[in-house]
């Protein structure tokens, strides 16, 4: 059933970005690593994202698959590809919730030590009650989920908007761009993170089967919901700079969550409240759009890659909440809730970009020589981006740059593993779509 329109997918796509959670969450974590140059890794990133948009908006026009990333890389460059991204993408969004309910936990934390609580066992309760949720609510079904994200991603962009105005108007005191200055090194840690906070923009793709004129809805929507989410960061970003000052940026470096202190200082309580909502909400926004995406991909990896047993969608659904409760609540008592936060993301953010790479590299060979100068200069741009953020990571974070080693060479000998194994299993993978002309179930590799 073809249940969502193009609104329906922007919404998804734009609330996968969450800006206001980049604005609370992935703004501090730059902020305090890039300084004054906050606005500038924002908008670098977001040109980067440019990049992979073209990818994923050419291949959404050739391919209507929900195996979105996995699928495109799998009929362009076969099936050992094809397995190793759907590796990393599974990996990519089992930890997307858990991050964000570490990071919302903490906030809302923060919030309440305001206001005098100062019981630790908080945070565990509020991720839990933010987890248990989210997976309520698409649990109810893909109608319901798009029918609240439709809503509330409007409210969100009416909000970060009005938001932004009013930082400008209350500016620090004698503020001036005069001050910004560049560094190298931190620029491109706080790229890592600035490209995270465009990384779920492509998640309607992953319901482009139930799209409505998908060739042209979903490539559309992945344009507008990029360049609007772009547009806002852009400008919050300079907000935030201009709202919070140098020195206000500088105090990221020692309390993760000094906006909550800076609003209700500079804003009053009642802002506060109405900044915090806006705040988690748009946390939950993302987390739903990112499971929406994950739960209809799945159903098309059971059968693309043949597997026994019928796809159990209530099973599915309770196991990834218990697994995001555990991954949360362990990574939260031991490393910490914003440590965890800022590993796991940019563990994230390090696998959108080798995803996208290989996309890249899928489009090339599709293209051939027609067309493929977009996709070449992307794959060469973000893997710069990429070589330079990784060997800019040095000191307590360089932990980021082991884990993705471990996670590529495990996903890698998984590949392997089961191609010498289980060699008819492996055979009989197949990457099914849906052609642009006919729309007719097609195989391909």
């Amino acid at each position: 059933m073809k249940s969502v329109n193009l609104r329906g997918a922007v919404m998804q796509s734009f609330t996968s970005i969450g800006p206001m959670l980049d604005f609370i969450a992935l703004f501090s974590i730059i902020s305090a690593y890039s300084g004054s140059m906050l606005p500038f890794v924002v908008i670098f990133s977001f040109l980067l994202s440019y990049f992979t948009l073209y990818t994923i908006y050419s291949l959404s026009r050739i391919y209507v698959t929900n195996g979105g990333y996995y699928s495109y890389v799998g009929n362009a460059l076969g099936r050992g590809a094809g397995f190793f991204v759907l590796l990393l993408y599974i990996i990519y969004s089992v930890l997307t919730v858990p991050n964000i309910s570490l990071f919302i936990s903490g906030f809302s934390y923060s919030i309440l030590e305001l206001a005098g609580f100062t019981a630790p066992v908080l945070k565990y309760v509020l991720l839990l009650i933010f987890i248990g949720t989210v997976y309520y609510v698409v649990s109810r079904g893909l109608k319901v989920s798009i029918t609240y994200t439709l809503i509330a991603g409007f409210l969100e962009i009416a909000f970060i908007i009005l938001m932004s105005i009013i930082f400008i108007i209350y500016r620090s005191p004698g503020f001036s761009f005069s001050g910004i200055n560049f560094s190298f090194n931190p620029f491109f840690f706080g790229v890592i993170f600035g490209i995270l906070a465009f990384s779920g923009g492509g998640s309607s793709i992953f319901i482009s089967e139930q799209t409505a004129s998908s060739h042209i809805n979903t490539p559309k929507s992945l344009f507008l919901s990029f360049t609007i989410s772009g547009i806002i960061m852009a400008v919050s970003a300079f907000a935030l700079l201009m709202f919070a000052g140098f020195a206000g940026l500088r105090a990221y470096e020692s309390n993760s969550f000094y906006i909550t202190e800076l609003v209700q200082a500079r804003l009053g309580t009642p802002f506060l409240i109405l900044f915090s909502f806006f705040g988690i909400m748009s946390a939950f926004n993302l987390s739903v759009s990112y499971l929406n995406a994950f739960v209809h991909m799945v159903p098309k990896f059971y059968h693309d890659f043949n597997l026994k047993g019928e796809f159990n969608r209530n099973k599915l659904i309770a196991i990834l909440s218990v697994t995001s409760a555990g991954i949360a609540i362990f990574s939260g008592y031991y490393g910490g809730f914003f440590n965890s936060f800022v590993i796991i993301a940019g563990i994230i953010s390090f696998v959108y970009i080798i995803i996208h790479i290989i996309s890249n590299i899928s489009l090339i060979k599709i293209f051939r020589r027609k067309k493929f100068f977009m996709p070449v200069l992307s794959s060469i741009i973000l893997t710069i981006a990429f070589i330079l953020s990784f060997s800019g990571n040095t000191g307590y974070y360089a932990v980021i740059n082991y884990f993705l080693i471990g996670f590529i060479m495990i996903s890698a000998f998984i590949v392997i593993l089961v191609r010498k194994i289980i060699p008819r299993f492996y055979m009989a993978i197949r990457f099914e779509y849906y052609a642009r002309i006919n729309e007719l179930p097609e195989h391909d590799k």
